[in-house]
């Protein structure tokens, strides 16, 4: 099969993204050049004609056949072409191959447009709303001077009944706008929010290394929360798009009413303007400081929540509360120079209205007495000084509204535009990316699945795992080298053990072998296949790993053993898997079973259980490597005689890596690893290592072990 080329060439299959394209062979050509030019870059036309065989990736020509395509296709093309579609997006207007951020403008107004009804609905009910709004006071005008001038009650009822018309129909009408202008912004939001959740949750593990659990977890929650915020407050009468459009119909109106007072009318809006001006020039930094403060507070108050047991542990209440104090303090300076320059705004606007007031009756008066103006234009001008005051009031709120909404996104925006995703998640690509929405594009039909290829025939049925001349220092610290020209292979079936002092570099090990990390020499493979040609859903098959403080997740505990089924298993599998785990004793003395919460982070289990169920979890996601990094280093003798039974359960006829401190949980491996200083000091069985006398004899020693235990 020809692989798709994206340039009108040969091919008789698209990819998912080309086939969304087809009808746009334009901005085909300018997104995949960049891809072909990586090919030639990669081996040429036989390594690229290699590569394409999973049908995954854009690959620009296809040659005959050769040795190295006996090998998996590596997915960095695929993972090139695909983030292509997601980062690099053409101008629909002028053509041009643009490079623009996921939460950018466009994007934004495509989420809008995907709602036209409730766009086009919210729109006629707000100008009809505002048309009636502006008819009011004109009509008051004309209904006092049929009064005044004593004309005939026909007239009288004829503009009553058109005023009661227009008062019956505008509360309804705005009903009907703001439930549609409001269903409108919950659903864009409800899509921005799951789309910055997924893409949260493609970022690589430096990114989380960077940033708190507490500052994510505002993105989600606050800053979206604070342009939620502007919808609801800004679909009233005196806020909004309304308030703005009927300052300025209230402004057209009294100038076709009577030119010689409408600029007296005017006057409120040029005194709040400048006013308005003045205000956000002082505001802006209190607000952004404000901004941090709470940001700061919240952070506080997550650590502390957190770390309740440390907390408590270590009598720290009176450090958190003036952690908490100092945050609180900072915020509430902040407020108070907010509430003072609002203040002073406030009574700015009140004194432009009452000037604005006495000057209509004072010039609107000389022109009725001189016959230069019907009084029902003056009464009229009254009631738009109303409502200019309150639209003028409301454009202004709308304004900082906007601010604060604006301020949130900027900060989702920065936080996203700052990382790249982890190439290895496009496999967990859903439709409905960035650049389909920002573009108007169809929705692929077929999902960014994982494709099953060589690769995920590796990944099930398993194989040596190696590590070949790898070097590593972690992003955040890049200028401190962990691992140097590291070589290791951890045979099919057999048991390795990983032991050193702290600080060697053996959870690194785990952690590249994890795939959290991409090592910055070297390569990591498995059955000979280079870990690059896995998805990472292929590759998370591939390894289970139970750490010394395995995390549970705060549902039941049968949804934390099926977490790597993802729900797709039985009762009974998952209670074969808890017995195995010597963890269905436990859990059947408990009053729901396997359906008891466990709590947040499993805090409501003792550490042998959290232990147990992390074992059982591995043995249903029956991987076959394992990864045991100090996994019963912090248990009792009870406790650790359950988890090591589990254990031997779990490694049986798997490839193992053991991670330990305790020599004596390590004897009977296959292959013991004694790493120092980032290097692998000496290897080899407990007895040729303690009959060379180095390393591993030294930490024996220290140890004060003798010839005993074993896995």
């Amino acid at each position: 099969m020809s692989a798709c080329r994206g340039l009108g060439g040969l091919a008789t299959r698209a990819c998912p993204p080309c086939a969304a394209l087809k009808q746009q062979p334009g901005r085909l050509k300018a997104i995949h050049r960049p891809i072909g030019n990586q090919q030639q870059r990669r081996g040429g036309p036989a390594a690229a004609a290699g590569r394409a065989r999973s049908g995954v990736s854009c690959r620009a020509a296809a040659a005959a056949p050769t040795a190295a395509e006996a090998l998996p296709p590596r997915p960095s093309g695929a993972v090139e072409a695909l983030l292509q579609h997601i980062l690099v997006r053409r101008d629909t207007l002028d053509g041009t191959p643009t490079r623009r951020a996921p939460l950018d403008n466009q994007y934004l107004i495509g989420l809008v447009l995907q709602h036209r009804e409730h766009l086009i609905i919210a729109t006629v009910c707000l100008l009809l709303c505002t048309a009636s709004n502006l008819a009011a006071p004109v009509l008051s005008g004309l209904l006092f001077e049929t009064l005044v001038q004593q004309q005939p009650m026909e007239r009288y009822a004829k503009v009553f009944m058109v005023l009661l018309a227009g008062y019956v129909l505008e509360p309804l009408l705005t009903k009907v706008y703001m439930q549609n202008a409001i269903a409108l912004g919950e659903k864009v939001l409800a899509t921005l929010r799951l789309e910055l959740f997924r893409t949260l949750m493609m970022q690589k593990i430096e990114f989380f290394d960077r940033h708190s659990a507490s500052e994510l977890q505002g993105l989600l929650s606050v800053e979206l929360d604070t342009m939620r915020s502007f919808v609801f407050s800004n679909c009233s009468r005196d806020r909004g798009l309304r308030a703005f459009l009927e300052a300025a119909g209230a402004i057209l109106v009294l100038f076709w009413l009577s030119w010689r007072l409408a600029p007296v009318c005017s006057l409120v809006i040029v005194v709040t303007a400048l006013a308005a001006g003045h205000y956000r020039k002082r505001t802006r930094p209190v607000e952004q400081a404000q901004g941090r403060a709470l940001q700061q507070m919240g952070a506080v108050a997550h650590q502390a929540f957190e770390n309740m047991r440390t907390v408590r542990s270590f009598a720290g209440e009176a450090l958190e509360r003036e952690r908490f104090q100092s945050q609180a303090a900072a915020s509430y300076a902040a407020g108070r120079e907010f509430g003072r320059a609002k203040a002073n705004f406030e009574a700015t606007n009140r004194a432009a209205i009452h000037a604005s007031l006495l000057m209509l009756y004072s010039w609107g008066g000389y022109l009725v007495s001189q016959g230069l103006m019907p009084i029902s234009v003056l009464i009229s001008g009254i009631g738009f000084t109303f409502s200019l005051m309150y639209a003028t009031q409301g454009a202004v709120n709308t304004l900082s509204d906007l601010r604060r909404a604006a301020g949130a996104f900027e900060r989702v925006r920065a936080l996203i535009q700052t990382s790249d995703p982890d190439p290895s998640m496009y496999g967990a690509l859903p439709p409905g990316a960035w650049w389909e929405v920002a573009n108007g594009a169809e929705p692929v039909v077929e999902p960014y699945a994982d494709k099953a290829g060589d690769a995920a025939v590796v990944s099930a049925k398993g194989g040596d795992l190696e590590l070949r001349g790898v070097s590593f220092s972690y992003p955040l610290r890049a200028d401190l080298p962990v691992l140097h020209d590291v070589n290791l292979i951890l045979k099919r079936g057999t048991v390795t053990a990983l032991v050193g002092r702290s600080g060697a570099g053996k959870s690194t090990v785990a952690a590249l072998l994890s795939r959290f990390y991409l090592p910055q020499q070297g390569s990591i493979l498995l059955d000979g296949v280079d870990a690059g040609s896995f998805t990472r859903g292929e590759w998370a098959r591939a390894i289970a790993m139970v750490s010394q403080e395995p995390v549970l997740f705060s549902g039941t505990i049968a949804d934390n053993i099926s977490y790597g089924r993802f729900g797709k298993c039985s009762a009974a599998e998952i209670r074969a898997a808890a017995e195995a785990a010597n963890a269905h004793e436990f859990i059947s003395r408990l009053p729901d079973g396997y359906q008891t919460v466990v709590g947040e982070r499993g805090t409501l289990l003792s550490g042998g259980q959290r232990q147990r169920i992390a074992i059982a979890r591995a043995l249903l996601k029956d991987s076959p490597v394992i990864i045991l990094d100090e996994a019963t280093s912090a248990l009792d003798a009870v406790s650790e005689k359950l988890v090591q039974e589990a254990i031997q359960r779990l490694v049986s006829g798997r490839t193992v890596l053991v991670i330990a401190h305790r020599l004596s949980t390590v004897q009977a491996a296959d292959q013991i690893v004694v790493m120092a200083n980032g290097q692998i000091a000496e290897r080899g069985t407990h007895e040729q290592l303690l009959a060379k006398g180095g390393p591993y004899s030294e930490l024996m020693s220290s140890q004060g072990m003798i010839l005993g235990s074993s896995i």
